[in-house]
């Protein structure tokens, strides 16, 4: 895996080509690969890694500062800021703004354009 990304860069799980599930192929072997790292986000929008360490951390040695992961779940507290945020994304900016994260991955689809 180590080589692998190192030389062809991080590729998602579904473009590395595991084998889908079936009888002879179990689900650890199979769907749970097709996968990408799973994050738990907190309160203030930190990510915490759930699972995929061995790729999240290769990717960290690498110098990889960006792979895709699974959101598993969000703490209540950021998901009400997303929820403002996708109702009025003017809020994340100003004074009174509840974060100052445009660049936060999580919004990423919420905002006009993160990266303003």
């Amino acid at each position: 895996m180590i080589r692998s990304i190192e030389e062809d860069g991080y590729r998602p799980n579904t473009e590395v080509g595991h084998e889908p599930a079936s009888g002879e192929n179990a689900f650890e072997t199979a769907y749970a690969h097709r996968l990408e790292p799973i994050v738990a986000i907190g309160r203030d929008g930190e990510m915490q890694l759930c699972e995929g360490f061995h790729r999240a951390s290769i990717a960290s040695v690498l110098g990889i500062d960006r792979i895709p992961v699974n959101v598993l779940c969000r703490h209540e507290e950021w998901q009400r800021v997303r929820d403002r945020i996708a109702t009025d994304p003017s809020v994340v900016r100003g004074p009174d703004a509840p974060i100052d994260r445009r660049d936060h991955p999580d919004l990423r689809g919420l905002l006009p354009d993160a990266s303003e």
